[in-house]
């Protein structure tokens, strides 16, 4: 009986080391599911932390380009404020209806611009974007007045991430491709 019992006991044992190495690698597991989460959090955490950067609060926009924009736009509504490239940016409403503009230091007006509907862009531009980008659909399209002209920004649907500039008469000014899918700028 008593080689019954040391074999049960030599069973409970290996049992127990078994166990104990399962637990172990679970516990790996549970260990580099953590780590993985904590890593992801702080890069989303740092990107959250850039876009906190470049918006700004009202009080922050010196007086000289509050007081154009207000002036320009008094009937805007949220209204929100960036700092990029040295410019001051503001996206807001207006009728319900997509607006932006750029500002310099001085208060002066850089470019400014609307989202229209696709139907609105003039035929050389639509003809331009179909034939250069087949494969793809419009997504939005923008109306920028900017030194004097009239430009159109088109933003494609799909990847890469893609903003092309027009000229009225369907010429690009400007491609603004983004194959990392990173903020783009904007005019």
């Amino acid at each position: 009986m008593s080689k019954i019992i040391n074999t049960s006991k030599a069973g409970i044992g290996l049992l127990f080391v078994s166990l104990s190495d399962k637990m172990l690698h679970m516990k790996k597991i549970i260990f580099a599911g953590l780590l993985t989460t904590g890593l992801m959090m702080g890069a989303f955490a740092q990107d959250t932390k850039q876009d906190k950067q470049d918006n700004l609060k009202e009080k922050d926009v010196p007086t000289a380009i509050q007081t154009s924009f207000k002036a320009e736009f008094p009937n805007a509504t949220d209204v929100e404020w960036k700092m990029k490239e040295g410019k001051y940016k503001v996206e807001f409403e207006m009728n319900d209806i997509d607006h932006f503009a750029s500002y310099d230091a001085s208060g002066k007006v850089m470019s400014k611009g609307m989202k229209i509907r696709t139907s609105e862009l003039p035929a050389a531009v639509a003809t331009s974007v179909k034939g250069a980008y087949a494969d793809r659909s419009i997504d939005e399209v923008y109306r920028v007045d900017k030194d004097g002209a009239v430009f159109y920004k088109v933003k494609l649907s799909g990847n890469p991430d893609t903003k092309i500039m027009y000229s009225a008469d369907g010429q690009e000014v400007k491609d603004k491709k983004n194959p990392a899918g990173t903020d783009q700028k904007q005019q």
